[in-house]
């Protein structure tokens, strides 16, 4: 039986976090890519022909792809979603900006229901949409996820803390949930519905 934790790549790239999990040392399988960019998933299909990433479907679009297929198949989803509505160096409309694509990842992640989720983005996405929440659009990401069951740890990283010669800072989030917890506050709510 195989024992490794099986991952959902959305905003795939060029496979940074299949890649990662498995320099952190768990044992990860992908049983999916979500990409848009042909290039990237040019990449993709190259490093799955070279044994470096997991044979799996490259899906080519996050609005079309149905989370329920994968729904008891999949324990963690990895996104980096798109970074540009929260960037400093951008017009900071977070959820104004028509390239948020935070919407379609919890709605993946409401469908396929894993017990991990692993975020990243830039820092702005703590200051992006402020007026709404202290922690700015973050707060709107981790209250999403609360809603859905999941608790969250999150905070920023510089690549430079990791012993990378560049500063490069990024937002990390690692949701998680507690199945029989879970399953038992749907139970209940399921009671008082009744």
């Amino acid at each position: 039986m195989d024992k490794r934790l099986t991952e959902l790549s959305l905003f795939s790239g060029y496979g940074g976090f299949s890649l990662g999990l498995r320099l952190a040392g768990l044992q990860t399988k992908t049983v999916g890519y979500i990409e848009i960019a042909p290039y990237c998933q040019d990449i993709l299909k190259a490093r799955i022909q070279d044994g470096n990433l997991d044979d799996a479907p490259i899906w080519p679009d996050i609005h079309a792809f149905r989370g329920e297929q994968c729904r008891g198949v999949v324990d963690i989803i990895t996104a980096g979603f798109p970074c540009p509505p929260f960037s400093i160096a951008g017009r900071k409309r977070g959820a104004a900006d028509p390239r948020n694509l935070w919407p379609e990842t919890i709605r993946v992640i409401r469908e396929v229901g894993p017990s991990y989720v692993l975020l990243e983005n830039v820092p702005g996405i703590l200051s992006a949409g402020r007026q709404q929440h202290s922690t700015g659009y973050a707060g709107e990401v981790i209250g999403q996820l609360s809603e859905l069951g999941y608790d969250c740890e999150w905070g920023v990283v510089s690549a430079t803390e990791t012993g990378a010669p560049h500063l490069r800072k990024r937002w990390w989030c690692l949701a998680y949930t507690d199945r029989a917890g879970l399953a038992q506050r749907q139970e209940q709510e399921l009671l008082v519905q009744q």
